[in-house]
């Protein structure tokens, strides 16, 4: 990490930290917003969407943009059935699940969060692509749950501040985000905010205006180990032109005409792979839209464990089977026949379901395969 650079970012931020927090721009709301998540988070609050919905009513802003809005999104879900809110919750549950500071995991957790979500989203709207997850959301989210242990994150911020430090090719390996990189370029940052006596006294004098307005007190504590101030100084220095013009206008922005001519054909050959995926995606939709579920209500089934039984209620894929003795079970289709859980004697019904799964399966990987590849774009049209 280039110190030099650093100790100038923080010169400027202290420098212009009255132009980025007058009567124009506020941005120490991120310290108000934080507060107010911690005030009104509950896991296991009745309503899980209503609870989420005031617990970031300060923050939207702040995660959501007219494109790309994944509070939005959490908040569609949570609207949909309380089956889907259930999960939600769940989703939730397991991403800011305690790990130790294991950043492996944590990583892991991150990426089984986004692919849970969306795919409740594949379920109900797969139109709706500015409403799905990605690891900036996952990690606003656990930066709100827990600041201390999390730093928050938006991708073209971040990008532009490793690059500058010289820890772009660390954090980031082909556009994904290496969370333990990332949080140790954070750390190391904010072992060096720490010697910085003069800002940290004016961010400090800050919020306590902050504080005293909202009539908050906890905005002065909520950032003991100054992981909001790192990520306000990541935002700050590209949304505020903070980087030395000089130095940065040298970095990475001139290629030769051979690496121009690579540049252009990775990108053509990027766009070529979307446009395949897209038309793939799009059949397979097509089809799925000509599939309905079977139906099945009063149909005889065999559960391995609660033996026979009879679907006697199915509102779409949703089936409510009943049994002589564990009384009455919710299954989902395809999965519910597909993954043998239940077993019918309708060789149609089980073929139709199978077709269904393996659709559903094509349009959620051709997506997934599309976003990243998106990201990918980004870091050749930026």
């Amino acid at each position: 990490m280039d110190l030099i650079r650093l100790q100038q970012l923080f010169d400027n931020y202290t420098e212009k930290f009255e132009t980025f927090n007058n009567t124009e721009h506020r941005e120490t709301y991120k310290w108000a917003a934080a507060s107010h998540f911690q005030k009104y988070w509950d896991l296991d609050a009745e309503n899980f969407g209503e609870m989420f919905k005031v617990a970031f009513e300060d923050s939207v802003n702040q995660i959501d943009v007219p494109t790309f809005q994944p509070i939005g999104g959490v908040l569609y879900l949570c609207k949909q059935n309380p089956d889907t809110m259930e999960k939600v919750r769940e989703a939730f549950r397991k991403l800011l699940e305690a790990d130790g500071s294991d950043l492996k995991k944590r990583q892991k957790r991150v990426e089984d969060f986004i692919r849970q979500m969306n795919g409740l989203l594949q379920e109900t709207a797969p139109d709706k692509w500015k409403y799905h997850q990605d690891t900036g959301s996952a990690l606003m989210f656990l930066s709100f749950s827990d600041p201390d242990d999390n730093y928050m994150f938006r991708e073209n911020e971040s990008k532009v501040f490793a690059e500058y430090l010289g820890v772009k090719g660390e954090v980031f390996r082909k556009d994904a985000l290496n969370l333990q990189e990332y949080y140790r370029m954070c750390d190391n940052v904010a072992a060096e905010l720490l010697q910085q006596t003069d800002l940290l006294q004016i961010v400090d004098e800050a919020l306590e205006i902050e504080a005293d307005n909202l009539d908050d007190s906890s905005i002065t504590e909520i950032d003991g180990d100054r992981h909001l101030l790192v990520f306000d100084l990541i935002y700050c220095a590209k949304n505020y032109q903070l980087y030395d013009e000089e130095l940065f206008s040298g970095m990475g922005q001139k290629r030769s005409a051979g690496e121009d001519e690579e540049f252009d054909e990775e990108e053509k050959k990027i766009k070529r792979q979307i446009r395949s995926l897209s038309g793939k995606h799009s059949r397979a939709m097509k089809k799925r839209e000509g599939l309905a579920f079977p139906d099945l209500e009063g149909e005889t089934v065999k559960h391995l464990r609660y033996g026979e039984g009879t679907i006697t209620v199915q509102d779409n894929k949703y089936l409510t089977v009943s049994f002589e003795k564990a009384g009455q079970k919710k299954f989902v289709l395809p999965d519910a026949l597909t993954k043998g859980f239940l077993t019918v004697s309708s060789e149609e019904a089980l073929d139709t379901c199978h077709k269904i799964a393996e659709l559903d399966e094509t349009i959620q990987k051709t997506q997934r395969e599309m976003e990243l590849l998106h990201i990918e774009l980004n870091g050749y049209t930026e």
